[in-house]
């Protein structure tokens, strides 16, 4: 592949969505004692693709599950607070929150990451 070819696939006109990256994060308060808060510790611009969703019945109530895939730019800090968090971080978008069940590099080409977690309503 050339170098200056265009790629359409990562044009950053697809990275439209705001999404807010949710963590642990150990705080002290006045008199020194620590405690682990859960706050936000990015914003990025993202995809957003839809993967699954479906609905199935449990316990005499109907649940839904939707599985959705995060496409974000790659950065170096971004690999870091990846590797450090894992999967204890959460995604917020459009009100709702999704649990992170996996982070990949993208054929570990250090270009996007690829996050896919599973909503919950």
């Amino acid at each position: 592949m050339r170098d200056n070819k265009y790629n359409a696939n990562s044009h950053s006109g697809r990275f439209n969505k705001r999404i807010t990256v949710m963590g642990p994060v150990i705080v002290k308060d006045d008199i020194g004692n620590e405690s682990e808060v859960f706050s936000e510790l990015r914003r990025l611009w993202s995809m957003v693709k839809t993967t699954k969703g479906s609905e199935f019945m449990a316990a005499a109530q109907t649940n839904t599950e939707h599985v959705t895939r995060f496409v974000v730019r790659y950065s170096k800090a971004l690999d870091e607070l990846f590797a450090e968090k894992k999967t204890r971080i959460e995604i917020r978008f459009k009100n709702v929150s999704y649990d992170v069940k996996s982070i990949i590099n993208d054929d570990e080409l250090n270009a996007t990451f690829t996050i896919i977690a599973e909503g919950r309503l």
